[in-house]
C-alpha cells in the first residue's frame, strides 16, 4: 500500500502557508496584551496621577501651540523687514543705473546684500559682488519674463550650492532696455533668530512644565487631603468604628458640601444600624420569651397526658380534673398565639379600616361588660380635663378599637383590688380624641411606666404567672393599634395613688350623634353585654384582682 503521509489533504493550509498565519496570530496576541496592560495600568491611575497627568498634557499642548504661533509671527515679522529693506535697496540700484553697479565702487549698496544684473534671457551681465559675510550668489533664471510676472514682489529662493535660503528683489532696468536689476539678502539671520527663539522658548516651556507639575502636584494633594480624609473615615466606618466623621473645614466649598452630604449619610446608616440591633435584641427577647410562654402550657399538657397514660390518674374526678387543666392551657396556649397573630399582623402594617367610629358609644359599651364581669366594681363615665363625657368621632377599625379599651378595663379590673373603683373618660382635648382608664390601685413606678407597652415585659421581672396573671403581650397590643391608627397611648399617675392610661387619637371630619341627657340613659341603652376580651386569654380569667401589677399593666 503506498504511504499517504505527504498527500495534502483539499483545503488544508500547506506548512507554508500556516507559519505566516500563526506569525500574524502572535503578533495580533502580543498587542491586545500590551494595549491590555496599558489599559489595566490607565485604571489603575490615581485620581491624582490622573488630573497632574491631564493638567500637565494641557500644559505641554498650551505651550506648543503659544510657541509655534509666536514663532510664525515672528518670521512674517523678520521677513516683512527684510522685504522692506529689499524694497529699498532695490530702489537705490536702480537709481544708480548699471554701469554704475559694473564698476568697482557700487555707491551706497549695502555689503550684507548681493547686487546682480542680468539679460533678457536670465543670462547674468554683471556678477555680484561678495557680501560682507563672505557669500556670494549666482542668480538663474532671472529673465525678462520671470521680472514681469513677479513685479517687483520679494520671492524665496534657494543656493544651489550651499542650500541656504535668500530673499530676492527683481525689477527691470529703468536705463538700459531688456536688463534686469536683482537684489537678494540671505535668510540665515532670520533663520538663527527663529532657532534661537525656539530653543529659549523650548528651555523656558521645560523649566514653566517642570515647576507646574511639581506646584500642580503639591496644589492637588493639599485640595485632595479632605478626600483622603472621607476615605479613612469610610474605612473605619467599614471596620466598626461607626462614630468617625469626615472633619469640614470648608462648608461653602465642593468638597466641604460633599463631607456634609457623607456625615449626613452616615448618621443615617449609623442610626439604621442601631435600630437593627435594637430591633434584633428585641426579636431574640421575642422569641424567647414567646418560646418560654408556650413551654409552660405545653408542659403542662403533656404532663397530664403523660399521667393518664401511665395509669397515675385513674379516679374519675382525678381524669376530669387533668383533662379540665389540659383544655385550660390549651385554651390560654390559643390564646397567647392568637395575641402574637395579632401582633405579627400589626407589624406588617396591614390597612385597617377607616369607618367613623363613636368613642362614646364604645365606652358606654365597656362599661356594660365591666359591670357584668366585674358586679362589685363602681364603673363609671367621666369626661376629660373635668369637661362632662361627649360624643366623640375617629376614623377606624371600630373592632380593633373595642379591644383597646377591652385590654385596658380588663387590666385594671384584674391587677387592682376588690372594690375599687374604675373611671373611663371620654371626651377632645387640643384636637385629639382622649380615652381614659383610671383606677385607684398600687399604680405603676415611674422607672418603668416607659416599659409598660413592650412585649413579654413584667414589672417583677419573673416569668412565672400568679393567679388572673397573663403573657405580657395586651399592652403591646393596645400600643399597636392606636399607632396603627396614628395615635399615641401613655401611662401618667393617678392623683391620689394608681395608674391612668390615657389614649388620643386622630379626630375625625364626621360629626358625632348628640350627646346624651345623662350618664345611666346611655348604659341602659346598650346591647347585651359580650364576654369582654382581656389581656392574655383564657388564663386571665381565673382567680380574683391581683395586689400587684406586671407588665400587662400600663
Amino acid at each position: 500500500m503506498a504511504d499517504r503521509t505527504d498527500e495534502q489533504v483539499p483545503g488544508e493550509p500547506t506548512t507554508a502557508d500556516e507559519a505566516p498565519r500563526r506569525s500574524s496570530r502572535g503578533v495580533r496576541a502580543a498587542y491586545d496584551g500590551a494595549r491590555e496592560r496599558v489599559l489595566d495600568r490607565g485604571h489603575e491611575l490615581s485620581l491624582r496621577a490622573r488630573l497632574i497627568a491631564v493638567v500637565t498634557g494641557l500644559l505641554v499642548v498650551a505651550l506648543l501651540l503659544t510657541g509655534t504661533v509666536t514663532l510664525l509671527v515672528l518670521q512674517r515679522v523678520l521677513l516683512a523687514q527684510t522685504d522692506e529693506q529689499l524694497r529699498t535697496a532695490v530702489t537705490a540700484a536702480s537709481d544708480y543705473g548699471v554701469g554704475l553697479l559694473g564698476s568697482s565702487s557700487p555707491g551706497s549698496t549695502p555689503t550684507d546684500y548681493v547686487v546682480q544684473v542680468s539679460g533678457p534671457d536670465g543670462s547674468v551681465q554683471i556678477p555680484s559682488k561678495r557680501t560682507q559675510g563672505g557669500e556670494q550668489l549666482k542668480l538663474t533664471g532671472i529673465t525678462q519674463a520671470w521680472v514681469q510676472s513677479h513685479g517687483g514682489r520679494p520671492q524665496t529662493i534657494q543656493d544651489s550650492v550651499t542650500g541656504d535660503d535668500w530673499r530676492v528683489i527683481a525689477i527691470p532696468d529703468k536705463q538700459q532696455s531688456g536688463l534686469s536689476i536683482a537684489v537678494a539678502r540671505s535668510l540665515t539671520p532670520v533663520d538663527h533668530t527663529l532657532k534661537d527663539v525656539a530653543a529659549y522658548f523650548v528651555l523656558v516651556g521645560v523649566v514653566v512644565v517642570v515647576a507646574c507639575v511639581v506646584l500642580g502636584a503639591y496644589g492637588i494633594r493639599r485640595a485632595f487631603r479632605p478626600l483622603r480624609d472621607v476615605e479613612a473615615v469610610a474605612a473605619a466606618f467599614g471596620g466598626g468604628d461607626t462614630s468617625r466623621r469626615v472633619p469640614v473645614l470648608a462648608p461653602g466649598t465642593e468638597v466641604g458640601r460633599l463631607g456634609t452630604a457623607i456625615n449626613g449619610m452616615l448618621d443615617d446608616i449609623e442610626t439604621s444600624l442601631a435600630e437593627r440591633e435594637a430591633s434584633e435584641g428585641r426579636m431574640r427577647r421575642f422569641v424567647a420569651d414567646a418560646s418560654h410562654e408556650l413551654r409552660t402550657p405545653l408542659s403542662a399538657i403533656r404532663g397530664f397526658a403523660e399521667m393518664h397514660r401511665m395509669g397515675i390518674v385513674r379516679k374519675e374526678a382525678d381524669v376530669t380534673t387533668a383533662f379540665s387543666r389540659i383544655e385550660s392551657e390549651a385554651t390560654r396556649m390559643g390564646g397567647l398565639v392568637e395575641d402574637l397573630l395579632v401582633l405579627a399582623r400589626l407589624d406588617e402594617q396591614r390597612p385597617m379600616r377607616r369607618d367613623p367610629v363613636d368613642l362614646f358609644a364604645i365606652v358606654a359599651d365597656a362599661r356594660h361588660d365591666a359591670r357584668a364581669l366585674a358586679p362589685d366594681r363602681t364603673v363609671t363615665v367621666t369626661g376629660v380635663d373635668g369637661a362632662p363625657p361627649r360624643p366623640v368621632v375617629v376614623t377606624g377599625d371600630e373592632a380593633k378599637l373595642r379591644q383597646v379599651l377591652a385590654n385596658l378595663i380588663g387590666n385594671a379590673l384584674r391587677h387592682t383590688p376588690a372594690g375599687t373603683p374604675v373611671e373611663l373618660g371620654v371626651g377632645q382635648r387640643d384636637g385629639w380624641a382622649v380615652w381614659a382608664v383610671v383606677d385607684h390601685g398600687p399604680g405603676i413606678p415611674p422607672e418603668d411606666a416607659a416599659r409598660v407597652f413592650e412585649r413579654f415585659w413584667r414589672a417583677d421581672s419573673s416569668r412565672q404567672r400568679g393567679a388572673g396573671g397573663g403573657a405580657g403581650l395586651g399592652m403591646a397590643i393596645v400600643a399597636g393599634i392606636v399607632q396603627a391608627h396614628g395615635g399615641a397611648v401613655r401611662v401618667v399617675q393617678t392623683p391620689g395613688g394608681g395608674a391612668t392610661i390615657e389614649v388620643a387619637l386622630p379626630l375625625a371630619d364626621a360629626p358625632a350623634a348628640e350627646e346624651p341627657q345623662d350618664d345611666d340613659s346611655v348604659v341602659d341603652d346598650v346591647p347585651t353585654p359580650v364576654d369582654s376580651p382581656v389581656d392574655d386569654g383564657p388564663s386571665s380569667t381565673g382567680g380574683g384582682p391581683a395586689q400587684r401589677r406586671d407588665a400587662d399593666l400600663p
